[in-house]
């Protein structure tokens, strides 16, 4: 169907042709009905509802936690350039590059996209901040070594002279639930009464029994490393000594939660977990691996 539309106001007639119409057709359409809504309302006293609403924008709220979030995430990011430039300094190292006020170049092909959520950013944000902590954990540490003063050592001594390692570090079957578990340190399997030696000088900070650890001794290595020797038969130490390197601390027991004779040893790292196999001399994780053959 054609309507043609003669009128005095043009020179020529106008020809509409179906599509023309059926688009004109809808816009009348949709503008009657927002008068018709906004008359309703008028008229209802308010109670109809508009026909289209828009996306709310970030309450006020949201942006002054994000604003939180933001600041504490820059405040790490200068955490981290100052302890990189530490780094530098003592390596020789030229960090300028990697320093977080020098854009990294990014690039790659277009593809589709999509807006991101006030959600989402709170996600990602957050998981940015995760990984500046850990960061900040790994950069302090190789500072920590770097600067570190004569005599102090890492806990790389194995801790049994023989011992077959049994379990090592990471996701395992739990042997207790047949479920999975997080194993933070690595056992070493060895009859009862086997001599336990300290991985490094250090302190006794704990030296009693733990619900599950069993008898458990813990050293203090100063700045911020740890390490745990558990399910001991008898302890040799008491908190407060002073241990030198390789020296007995303790026994090879089955105590606390154990299913057999063994040394579950670990290394933390201003609490955290790290895998004792990182710390160890290549010595001590050559003679580990041999005796697991």
């Amino acid at each position: 169907m054609n309507i043609i539309l003669v009128s005095s106001r043009f020179s020529r007639a106008l020809h509409l042709g179906p599509y023309t119409v059926a688009g004109l057709v809808l816009l009348f359409a949709l503008a009657a009905g927002g008068v018709g809504v906004g008359m309703g309302m008028l008229l209802g006293g308010g109670q109809a509802r508009p026909l289209f609403t828009l996306a709310p924008s970030p309450k006020r709220a949201d942006l002054d936690a994000l604003a939180i979030q933001l600041g504490r995430l820059q405040a790490k990011l200068l955490r981290l350039d100052g302890l990189a430039k530490q780094v530098g300094i003592k390596t020789g190292i030229d960090v300028a590059p990697f320093l977080s006020n020098q854009p990294a170049p990014t690039g790659g092909l277009a593809q589709p996209e999509r807006a991101l959520s006030v959600a989402g950013f709170t996600q990602a944000l957050a998981h940015s901040t995760d990984q500046a902590d850990a960061y900040l954990d790994q950069m302090t540490l190789a500072q920590t070594l770097l600067l570190r003063p004569r005599g102090w050592q890492l806990p790389s001594r194995a801790p049994l002279a023989a011992g077959l390692q049994s379990s090592s570090f990471g996701w395992r079957i739990d042997p207790f639930s047949g479920r999975q578990n997080f194993h933070e340190g690595i056992d070493f399997v060895g009859p009862v009464g086997t001599p336990i030696h300290a991985a490094a000088a250090g302190e006794v900070v704990y030296a009693e029994r733990h619900p599950q650890y069993g008898n458990m001794v813990e050293l203090s290595h100063d700045n911020g490393l740890t390490s745990r020797y558990a399910h001991a038969s008898k302890l040799l130490v008491k908190v407060g000594d002073k241990v030198d390197a390789g020296q007995n601390i303790a026994e090879v027991g089955s105590t606390g939660r154990s299913t057999g004779p063994h040394l579950h040893f670990e290394i933390r790292y201003k609490g955290v977990a790290q895998n004792p196999l990182r710390f160890m001399s290549p010595e001590a994780v050559t003679q580990v691996a041999a005796a697991s053959d």
